[in-house]
């Protein structure tokens, strides 16, 4: 008996190498396939092969190999969807990245054309007081010429060079001292019109160079999510098969996590953790369980209820999708705090946690630089939105090893919220 399941597995094996293929869809020229597969095994009758009698005799196979056979393919197939995973998670991981350099260059644009705006306005306000003086000035000084139909400010302040101004002195010496005075004024905001003018020239010129940065990152983006979507779709039925199953036991687990939620809370018949069951039922997949303690009107009891949003890169519509910040930014807007949709300048607001302090509805950051953030729930917990073809689920922050800092945005005193800290 030993002897014949030796015989089998070293059959099973001989078999399997020598009838593996590839199963990914064919891949396009300018393509390369990404995970190694195994083609289903098939044995044939019209050949010779283990245990065949004769050349006509039909193929007998020993059930023992047989099952050998089927175990070892599935083998290989669990490995390829383990590496189907890691693909997707390291695909996952540099789209992340790239979001969260997607939107510091955004703010960044958004600055300075905040920054336009304001010199834009200064330059208006510098261009009408040096209008207002100018015809002021321009009738005193025809007075001292007598010769009202000319300008002769012109003369003094609308020329090439101001060092012709200080030519002019015999003239300055006929005005009185708050005339010249007011002149010495005109001058200087001139001067200052010439300055919001380069500093609007250099404006632009940044503008510009981040608006061609930010499409090169966007194809950088968009490249990964072809990558990605390619991948997803070169997996055969069968090994799709077992990620969806996997994926549907994952769900089950976060469900339960959401159900010991509801029981733990003190509002056990909240329709915001039965809507959160619900979501989380149909849409999560993670694997997280344990103890998590929320209070009503928390940030986590908040933030449970977009359990199961899908990830959508740069999403903060929770009808469509959330990344890791928008996320963030929906669930604190509910409290009336108004936070940038951009993970690193989140870090910089509140007031800095100590990871032993850490509190229901404190900010968690990850990466260095910070690339990814989430909100502690308590007993070790987080809820956060992964990664593209992930959904806002709950985590352990234990799992994590790129743990950064923490910030308490707002504080909770006896389940009451009190005023955001905002300040960096």
């Amino acid at each position: 008996m030993y002897r014949n399941k030796t015989a089998n597995a070293f059959l099973a094996v001989l078999t399997l190498l020598t009838l593996t293929g590839p199963v990914l869809a064919e891949p396009s020229p300018n393509q390369t396939s990404v995970v190694p597969t195994v083609n289903s095994l098939t044995t044939s009758t019209n050949q010779s092969s283990i245990g065949a009698v004769g050349e006509n005799t039909a193929t007998i196979i020993d059930p023992g190999l047989e099952q050998a056979l089927a175990e070892a393919e599935m083998a290989v197939r669990q490995t390829q969807a383990e590496r189907v995973r890691q693909e997707l998670d390291r695909l996952g991981d540099d789209l992340e990245r790239l979001n969260t350099e997607y939107l510091a260059e955004t703010n960044k644009l958004a600055e300075i054309e905040q920054a336009l705006n304001d010199a834009r306005d200064r330059l208006r306000w510098a261009e009408a007081e040096f209008e207002a003086q100018r015809e002021i000035l321009n009738g005193r000084i025809a007075d001292i010429y007598k010769q009202g139909q000319v300008e002769p400010i012109n003369a003094i302040i609308n020329n090439s060079s101001f060092s012709e101004f200080f030519t002019r002195v015999s003239f300055l010496l006929k005005l009185g001292k708050q005339d010249a005075q007011l002149l010495q004024e005109l001058r200087d905001k001139q001067v200052r019109i010439e300055e919001v003018k380069k500093s609007l020239d250099q404006l632009y010129a940044q503008q510009k160079e981040i608006t061609a940065e930010l499409e090169g990152r966007k194809k950088a983006i968009e490249e990964k999510i072809r990558q990605e979507t390619y991948l997803l779709a070169s997996i055969d039925a069968e090994t799709k098969a077992i990620l969806d199953r996997e994926a549907a036991e994952e769900r089950q687990k976060q469900a339960e996590i959401v159900k010991q939620l509801i029981k733990k809370s003190q509002n056990k018949t909240s329709d915001v953790l039965q809507s959160g069951l619900e979501v989380a039922s149909n849409y999560t997949n993670n694997s997280s369980s344990g103890k998590i303690s929320l209070e009503p009107g928390s940030i986590g009891l908040e933030a449970i209820k977009y359990l199961g949003i899908p990830y959508v890169w740069g999403g903060e519509d929770p009808s469509i999708g959330l990344d890791c910040s928008g996320l963030v930014k929906v669930v604190f807007s509910k409290f009336g705090v108004d936070l940038p949709h951009f993970s690193r300048a989140q870090a910089t607001l509140g007031i800095p946690v100590d990871y032993n302090d850490l509190q229901s509805g404190d900010l968690v950051f990850f990466g260095n630089p910070i690339h990814h953030v989430g909100i502690y729930l308590g007993e070790g917990y987080y809820i956060h939105a992964p990664k593209r073809n992930d959904v806002v689920k709950i985590s352990k922050l234990s799992d994590r090893n790129d743990y950064v800092c923490a910030r308490r945005i707002i504080t909770i005193v006896s389940s009451t919220m009190s005023a955001p800290l905002l300040t960096p």
